[in-house]
């Protein structure tokens, strides 16, 4: 191994993975382990809400959507052809998505093909072919989808969430883009794109099997190219501590009410407290509103609620909030519900024997994601974009305590804070 390489080890579990500084300016994270099969992640700090930016200290704003349009187009080989038919002759599954701070591309193969599937992805990756045919008929394509997504209930109600936090924050709007402003795309803004943001320095591979790194490092050497990096800063609008609306109540064909509940938090800047604040408010969050809370029991045996209940806490970057998303045909009754818990809680505090065993369930959960190499990988890919060190999560989970996390929550709660958005059916 080389000397260069860094070792990040577990105290705890004793689980560790390693990281490499690459000479294009890439990073590399490697988890090695003894599965049959192994994973590759190839991420770029590139996503839907990175439209505003600064190169080479010029300002440049691009259409909505182009870092999704050029998700599809990378895939398309020089010939024509699409790389998912390169990764299916060798037995590779591979696929991609992009979020509103990253785009990746992904595969997992057995061990014995993953070098040929490694060539693949950071050749097609750093090789695009864009032709005003090719990108004319990938708009059709992605008009569908965004259309497609227009009528989902589900993306629509968070999407209503977002409008109601966030006031300039491009995290409001689809990582797709709209119909009009994908007609703005190019062949040339797609290469001009692809030229700021798929420099190896905003980038890493995440590797994690039973593969050997050495060999991973020698095909990073082969196939990524060196590049003069150029400073780019992507721009990004701050946000008040209140919400932009309060309430957004919409109708579509479904047939109970959707409804979504978020507590906008602004404060994150101190990025040390943000890891402690992160996982406290995410367990806390869980046990007060989860699957397996008194608040979700109760209301699901009244007939308050109905299916699953998905409530968090989520960081990324420049914005944080706790939601809470569900189905009831009384959703304003739910929202009031939900208020009066969190404000008990803060009064009264929470139960500490509780606490300890949702953190129990957080660290069951972290430990069994590395139990194969696509979830270990997956796992990975989330503590490179927090900027966060994956072998320090147990430590910092175990010193998590209950009042922290009250205080946490009593932080960022406030009525001017909390958006709420429902999905209606038309009849109604």
């Amino acid at each position: 191994m080389k000397p260069d390489v860094k070792e990040h080890k577990d105290k705890i579990t004793k689980e560790s993975y390693f990281t490499y500084h690459h000479k294009s300016g890439a990073d590399l994270i490697f988890s090695q382990n003894g599965y049959s099969t192994s994973a590759a992640i190839y991420t770029c700090k590139y996503g839907g809400s990175d439209v505003s930016f600064l190169y080479g200290g010029k300002r440049y704003d691009t259409p909505r959507g182009i870092a999704h349009f050029l998700e599809h187009k990378l895939f398309e080989t020089e010939d024509g052809g699409d790389a998912f038919d390169l990764f299916s002759d060798i037995g590779a599954d591979a696929n991609a998505f992009t979020s509103h701070r990253e785009t990746s591309f992904t595969f997992t193969s057995s061990n014995d093909g993953f070098y040929k599937a490694l060539r693949i992805l950071l050749g097609f990756v750093h090789t695009p072919h864009f032709t005003k045919e090719s990108v004319e008929k990938e708009r059709g394509i992605i008009a569908e989808e965004l259309r497609m997504y227009d009528d989902s209930p589900d993306n629509r109600c968070y999407y209503e969430l977002m409008k109601c936090l966030y006031k300039f924050n491009n995290v409001r709007y689809d990582v797709g883009g709209t119909a009009d402003s994908i007609k703005e795309i190019t062949p040339q803004l797609l290469y001009f794109c692809h030229n700021v943001f798929y420099d190896p320095s905003n980038m890493a591979l995440i590797v994690s099997g039973g593969v050997d790194i050495k060999k991973v490092i020698e095909i990073m050497d082969e196939m990524i190219p060196q590049k003069k990096h150029i400073k780019t800063d992507v721009i990004r609008s701050g946000e008040p501590k209140r919400v932009n609306i309060k309430i957004s109540d919409i109708k579509m064909e479904v047939s109970s009410p959707l409804f979504g509940f978020g507590i906008k938090d602004t404060d994150t800047e101190d990025r040390e407290r943000m890891r402690k604040k992160s996982v406290a408010l995410s367990i806390l969050s869980n046990l007060l509103f989860g699957e397996s809370s008194a608040f979700y029991c109760e209301a699901y045996e009244n007939g308050l609620l109905s299916g699953d209940v998905d409530a968090g806490y989520y960081f990324s970057g420049d914005h944080a909030y706790l939601s809470v998303f569900g189905e009831s045909k009384k959703p304003y009754t739910v929202r009031k519900r939900i208020k009066g818990i969190i404000e008990k809680t803060i009064a009264e505090g929470v139960d500490k024997k509780e606490f300890e065993r949702c953190k129990r369930v957080f660290y069951a959960n972290f430990v069994y994601s590395l139990q194969n190499s696509q979830s270990a990988a997956y796992s990975l890919l989330s503590f490179y974009h927090s900027n966060d060190d994956m072998s320090k999560y147990p430590t910092l989970l175990s010193g998590i305590g209950a009042d922290f996390a009250v205080e946490c929550l009593k932080e960022i709660y406030g009525d001017d804070r909390i958006g709420f958005s429902v999905v209606g059916p038309v009849s109604q």
